[in-house]
């Protein structure tokens, strides 16, 4: 305590008397007097002071959408983060949205004031300007092939994503698209022979099955034609009988 003419650094003056202000981390209980000092007490859970004051509260932790980067303290507010492919949508990031920028993008930030707190809003744009082209493999800028001065012509001009795409000069595409049509005429030659054979082979084995079934059948009919009656068989024994008989006799 002391008199206004006298107060110091972190010193306030009330009613003609210099006071302490409360050190970070505490928040005013009951101000000074001639006869008594400046009274404090410790900040509650999730409260906080990081500076000397005569408040008689303590400031509330922010709260944080996604990531504590940091926690809040009794002297230090939380600090906040967004995990990957979100971006903060305020000053203090308590608030997170997504990155709704493709690979070769950039978002660009778009401030707007609301009160004390600043909002943002973003912005795709290339991540790549000029003759150049965003390497994904790499990560960075790198400049799109010159088509013309390897004497070859531009197929694919190129993108903010992708590089330019060269072939050979028409005469040389030409000669080209005539070997490949070559071979694909080739190819269906090929399979048409291949085919014509398959089947050739089939009809042969067909023939050859309805050949040795006819030969069965007629080899059963011819010996159907030789098969005797029992009359004529049993005539046949007498003869052979009599004949054998009179043989003997002489």
């Amino acid at each position: 305590m002391g008199l206004v003419s006298g107060c110091g650094v972190n010193q306030i003056e009330d009613n003609g008397v210099c006071c302490d202000m409360c050190r970070p981390g505490t928040y005013l209980k009951e101000f000074c007097s001639r006869g008594q000092k400046t009274i404090c007490d410790p900040c509650g859970p999730g409260f906080f002071s990081d500076k000397y004051h005569n408040l008689d509260r303590c400031e509330e932790c922010q709260s944080c959408q996604q990531v504590y980067a940091e926690n809040c303290t009794k002297t230090t507010n939380a600090e906040c983060a967004c995990r990957s492919s979100f971006l903060c949508s305020n000053s203090k990031c308590s608030e997170c949205e997504e990155n709704k920028c493709v690979t070769g993008y950039t978002p660009k930030k778009v401030i707007s004031q609301n009160g004390w707190l600043e909002k943002y809003s973003y912005e795709c744009e290339p991540s790549c300007t000029g003759n150049t082209f965003f390497d994904a493999a790499a990560g960075s800028c790198k400049p799109r092939t010159e088509c013309s001065e390897l004497g070859l012509a531009e197929w694919f001009p190129g993108n903010e994503t992708h590089n330019s795409v060269c072939e050979k000069p028409e005469t040389q595409r030409g000669d080209r698209d005539s070997v490949h049509t070559f071979l694909g005429l080739g190819c269906i030659f090929l399979s048409v022979t291949f085919l014509l054979f398959l089947s050739y082979q089939g009809v042969k084995k067909l023939r050859k099955h309805r050949a040795n079934k006819v030969s069965t059948v007629g080899f059963a009919a011819a010996a159907d034609d030789f098969q005797l009656s029992k009359e004529e068989c049993g005539h046949l024994f007498i003869v052979q009988n009599e004949s054998e008989d009179s043989k003997s006799v002489y």
